[in-house]
């Protein structure tokens, strides 16, 4: 039976549930979950690093993964990184949650942002892609108790101003004091 790697990258960074310090190497395996296990070198090279990388930026990151039981491999034919064996990420099930209409579920499995310590082009994404995601289910409910429930791990503007629009008290709502002057302008 194959085995399966849990990685944890919504408000944490862990392997198998143990926090790991190798984040980056984490980031590298999401991304190949994310993308259907398998992604070309230069695709990855452009999403996970800015500038220009050296060239051992990527096989380094790889080794770092394997390092801490993460596996991921490279196919020199194919110029592809790929997943050998089976690995569940916790952002790829809040998508599918969201996706398949499980907003409660989604929202139960959200603890905070993904890899918030993370600042590549797939890390901005993928948080912005979540959460974004996740205000729109919880406003396609209408439910109020759901959008406050969001409210306190996901910090969204538009999710913040249905809350007020709603007669949501201010001072519970996540607004920024730059937010909350703007909205005392408008009204």
């Amino acid at each position: 039976m194959e085995r399966t790697v849990e990685i944890s990258t919504l408000g944490s960074c862990a392997v198998d549930g143990v926090t790991v310090p190798s984040r980056r190497a984490v980031e590298l395996t999401a991304l190949l979950v994310l993308s259907g296990g398998r992604a070309q070198r230069d695709w990855m090279m452009v999403n996970l690093f800015e500038g220009d990388p050296a060239p051992s930026s990527l096989p380094t990151l790889a080794l770092r993964a394997r390092k801490i039981g993460l596996p991921v491999r490279y196919d020199r034919l194919r110029g592809s990184y790929w997943l050998e064996e089976g690995v569940s990420c916790d952002v790829a099930e809040v998508l599918g949650l969201l996706r398949s209409g499980g907003t409660e579920e989604a929202l139960d499995r959200y603890p905070g942002p993904f890899l918030p310590a993370s600042h590549s082009p797939f890390a901005v994404e993928v948080r912005a892609t979540v959460e974004n995601a996740l205000v729109k289910a919880v406003l396609k409910r209408a439910d109020l108790d759901l959008m406050t429930r969001a409210d306190r791990v996901v910090k969204h503007p538009v999710l913040s101003e249905e809350l007020v629009r709603r007669g949501a008290d201010t001072a519970t709502v996540s607004l920024s004091r730059s937010w909350l002057n703007a909205l005392e302008a408008v009204g």
